[in-house]
């Protein structure tokens, strides 16, 4: 079967398709980082995790789909954190401290600090790799976001206003330049009391701003 071979994604239903997806995940995610995304094969992946080329085309389609399945699970925990039940019953302030504190933990670790550089770098040659990762990983959490501050607004916690560009907004102010120059390798990573500070005072400016415009 060709490596550009696409078939229509099939979660397992299995504990055993479980594992062999993750493990296939596993080992894309480790060549990746190694090698780069565009030296990786199909049959590479296949190689390191064991099973069969029908096995990954059967669970994520081609390698696209695979690259796309391995980011989902390194952001899905931040997605959850704002679509969990009774989320929505803790003050916002607290909802935004706890997502902003593990999203700026996540994107500041060795592992994810090399899939955004892989990713800047393969772009020009491939540029769906891009948007990809955006749609798997960045943008998910934006909507997810986006999502939970429109429902605050409709329920008069938030005054109202465009919730996806306030997401944005608030990512933003959360990562800035701190994500930056870890990419640029120019700190060693910030402390957990160093984040815990930081995106404090993103949360209180962000809700203190939204509130005093509104009056």
């Amino acid at each position: 079967m060709p490596e550009h071979c696409s078939q229509t994604p099939r979660k397992p239903t299995t504990e055993r398709g479980m594992k062999r997806r993750d493990a296939l995940i596993d080992a894309a995610h480790k060549l990746f980082l190694e090698r780069g995304y565009g030296q990786v094969s199909v049959n590479d992946i296949v190689a390191e995790a064991g099973g069969s080329l029908s096995t990954l085309y059967r669970h994520f389609g081609n390698k696209e789909g695979l690259f796309q399945a391995m980011i989902e699970r390194r952001s899905h925990h931040l997605y959850d954190a704002l679509s969990a039940e009774r989320v929505d019953e803790l003050p916002v302030e607290e909802a935004l401290q706890r997502l902003g504190v593990t999203l700026l933990a996540k994107v500041t670790d060795c592992e994810t600090l090399g899939i955004y550089r892989e990713v800047v770098s393969e772009n020009p040659r491939q540029p769906e790799i891009g948007r990809i990762f955006y749609a798997a990983g960045p943008g998910r959490v934006r909507q997810a976001l986006a999502d939970y501050l429109e429902r605050q607004m409709q329920a008069e916690r938030l005054p109202a206003a465009d919730a996806m560009e306030l997401a944005g907004i608030f990512l933003g102010s959360i990562l800035g330049e701190l994500h930056l120059i870890q990419l640029l390798q120019l700190q060693s990573p910030p402390s957990r009391a160093a984040i815990e500070s930081r995106v404090s005072r993103c949360v209180a400016l962000f809700v203190g701003g939204l509130r005093y415009a509104e009056r």
